[in-house]
């Protein structure tokens, strides 16, 4: 609880107006190798000064931070290694334990040059970190540069050597853990000093364990309540100090009778977090993998398809996970977040136009193609059918076209469960309970103008799709997804949204209001509207059923009209239960009447639509580089939301028409421009 409000506290100060000010930290690329030879290895280092009562981060920030990230524009030939970190500082914030550097620090950097090498060497990179006072915590990046010449008399800054276990041998050490306590032995010639703190690398300690460590003349002991990690997720490693003060990287192994270390979950690490259980897909490593005579599992997945998060929870757990250890299972992620040929041609093969899509691949054994939703006991029934050399499909290619539009209507239908949709039906809802005691003609209108409003979505989207793919494009269901313009519309939609149905405004003729409304004389276009929105938002999920049905209805075989006939019959199947309701009074009889609880159920709402935003904001961070971008976007929302409560505050009807037209002016303009700001800077 106290690591979570650290970050909770950390997040608001990171959204503070000061987190444009001046930076408090000076960072550059400077050079620790006078000679560089072409062939050979070259040392050069991030510098970072921070000015008085600041800090940054070390590798394991502890209980809030983020750790400094280079990201090189231009290595010039060379080849980088990961950042160096000397010893870090315990810093002691009332509770909140960090790891952190103060004053002048040396991230070191180890460079292979090219053995072709000649001249000079002109390095560029991007810097972020995060800086932080006893005041707050704010954010910075900084384009760096650095001109090396091959050759001696290379200019060179000083630096401490001893401050770096990564430069000297790995010092072994045993452990064991028995109630609730890790035991660490280092052996006796490293010379450690026990009485000095020992920095975990990773999370198998709180950092409050850190704080609490204790010694005697031979061993370290630590407390392993409320880690954030296992100790058998992976390797247990510190940074510790000897009797000279030298700093030495600490490797411990499970001693006899103590804890076995098991390698870390292949499954619940992503690529992007260095983990080498999970393997980046691509047509080569495919092959070679089968070549080898190894079973495959290929996850198709994007950062903006829920269904494929809600699918991940499956390789967590540990019956998965030691199934797919056993049988020496090579996992590659194939992501599509950002637009990919090379996937979208592979979905194919597979009968599938979008993600999710996972299978099983061995040389000799038919391909297990797994459903869109998957399960522990599918993954362990297809990884044993592949493993036998037997077939196992989820969907079978065989069936006939009524059965494909079956699939299509039933997996439309399923859509009104995803998560997507969730957030957007919960207007709906909204909708039919003040329509609940008005005319059966208003309510079957307004049902029929629903229904009406997700048909003719699935059909401009299926048109945009047959467009798309004659002019040589590849791509699928969910493709939008892959702007992170269209997301980024999503979001301040689903934010503008949220905000009137909690009350901060209410704009009637306008957007949310169309949205939200339903009333007899101004739903009609509500209605629609709800449907239209509906279907915009339901392509990040694909429900049991649907993905196969649409891989057969946009098959490059399929003639347009029976594609488009596909989209028609999922969009029916998506509006059926509000159909349902509508035509059918007794059902909506069943609803309660009007009254003030409406009013609680109008703001509840706004919550799931706000959920729904900050999934969205967290895919736009993975598919834009540029973290500032992504930073302004946080503070753009923010902005925005303060446009609504202007117009909610200052454009009420008590108010004078003078106030009432200057309010209005200002959110209209607060809104415009922060949102052309957004647009105009979009990687």
């Amino acid at each position: 609880m106290k690591r979570l409000l650290a970050l909770l506290l950390l997040g608001c100060l990171w959204l503070t107006p000061s987190a444009h000010a001046a930076s408090h930290t000076k960072v550059d690329l400077v050079n620790l190798t006078p000679d560089i030879r072409p062939g050979q290895k070259a040392l050069i280092a991030v510098r970072f000064v921070c000015d008085e009562h600041f800090h940054i981060y070390w590798k394991n920030p502890g209980d809030a931070g983020q750790s400094p990230t280079i990201e090189w524009k231009d290595a010039a030939g060379t080849v980088p290694g990961a950042l160096l970190y000397p010893g870090p500082k315990l810093l002691d914030q009332k509770g909140i334990y960090n790891f952190v550097h103060e004053y002048e620090t040396l991230l070191l950097v180890e460079l292979t040059i090219p053995a072709n090498a000649t001249g000079e060497l002109n390095l560029q990179a991007k810097v972020e970190w995060l800086e932080c006072d006893d005041k707050g915590c704010y954010p910075f990046d900084k384009e760096v540069a650095l001109k090396l010449k091959v050759g001696p008399g290379n200019a060179t800054a000083k630096h401490d050597p001893k401050l770096y276990g990564d430069l000297r041998p790995v010092v072994r050490a045993s452990y064991g853990s028995k109630d609730g306590t890790l035991t660490v032995t280092p052996p006796a010639e490293a010379k450690l000093e026990l009485s000095k703190v020992w920095f975990p690398e990773r999370g198998f300690l709180a950092p409050e364990g850190v704080f609490t460590q204790k010694a005697d003349a031979t061993t370290k002991r630590f407390n392993l309540k409320d880690a954030s990690e296992k100790l058998t997720d992976g390797s247990v490693i510190f940074a510790a100090q000897d009797t000279s003060g030298t700093w030495h990287r600490v490797e411990a192994t499970a001693a006899a009778g103590g804890a076995t270390p098991a390698p870390a979950n292949p499954a619940t690490k992503e690529v992007s977090k260095g983990n080498t259980g999970w393997q980046a897909w691509s047509p080569e490593a495919e092959a070679k993998a089968l070549a080898a005579g190894q079973t495959v599992y290929v996850d198709f997945t994007a950062e903006w398809c829920a269904t494929c998060q809600i699918n991940k929870r499956v390789y967590k757990h540990d019956i998965v996970a030691a199934a797919l250890a056993d049988k020496g299972v090579v996992l590659m992620k194939a992501d599509w977040t950002k637009k990919d040929a090379v996937i979208a041609a592979e979905l194919t093969k597979y009968g599938r136009s979008g993600v999710p899509c996972n299978v099983f691949l061995k040389q000799g054994a038919p391909t297990a193609l797994l459903s869109e939703v998957i399960s522990d006991a599918e993954v362990l029934t297809a990884l044993n059918a592949i493993s036998a050399g037997k077939e196992y499909r989820a969907t079978n290619e065989s069936h006939g076209y009524v059965v494909w539009l079956l699939l299509a209507f039933g997996g439309g239908a399923l859509l009104n469960l995803m998560p997507c949709v969730f957030p957007v039906i919960g207007l709906k809802v909204l909708g039919f309970a003040r329509e609940a005691g008005a005319d059966r003609g208003v309510v079957v209108r307004n049902g029929l103008l629903y229904s009406l409003g997700v048909v003719l979505s699935f059909l401009a989207l299926a048109g945009i799709i047959l467009a798309l793919k004659a002019g040589g494009d590849s791509v699928g269901w969910g493709f939008q997804m892959q702007s992170p313009g269209f997301v980024l519309g999503t979001c301040v939609l689903m934010v503008t949204l949220g905000l009137s149905l909690a009350g901060v405004y209410e704009i009637g003729a306008g957007l949310a209001g169309t949205a939200a409304s339903a009333e007899p004389q101004g739903g009609a276009s509500g209605a629609f509207f709800s449907g239209v929105l509906a279907t915009a938002v339901a392509t990040p999920c694909t429900a049991p059923g649907l993905g196969a049905a649409l891989g057969f209805a946009l098959d490059k075989d399929r003639a347009s009209s029976e594609t488009l006939l596909f989209f028609v019959v999922i969009g029916l199947g998506m509006a059926l239960p509000y159909l349902l309701l509508s035509v059918f009074p007794k059902l909506t009889n069943l609803l309660p009447r009007p009254g003030e609880w409406m009013e609680t159920l109008k703001q509840a709402m706004a919550f799931p639509l706000f959920a729904y935003a900050l999934y969205l904001l967290w895919v736009l961070n993975t598919q834009v580089d540029d973290r500032g971008w992504v930073r302004d976007a946080s503070l753009g929302l923010a902005v925005l939301a303060a446009a609504c409560w202007i117009w909610g505050r200052w454009g009420a009807p008590h108010r004078t028409d003078r106030e009432r037209l200057i309010g209005k002016t200002t959110a209209v303009l607060l809104y415009v421009l922060t949102l052309a700001h957004l647009y105009w800077y979009l990687p």
